[in-house]
């Protein structure tokens, strides 16, 4: 199984990468990933807090 960075730094990753991507389609996709990561560690912290009550 390979290593990967925390979801918080990949979410950070794909924001540098639409700032200095010149391309709209590109823009959108890293963009877009970025919301994804975001949603994953929203609905980790969810899980976790339900499970600390």
């Amino acid at each position: 199984m390979s290593e990967h960075p925390p979801l918080k730094e990949q979410a950070e990753a794909h924001l540098e990468q639409a700032l200095s991507a010149d391309d709209p389609d590109t823009k959108n996709f890293h963009i877009r990933s970025a919301l994804q990561f975001e949603e994953c560690i929203e609905a980790i912290e969810q899980d976790d807090h339900a499970h600390a009550d």
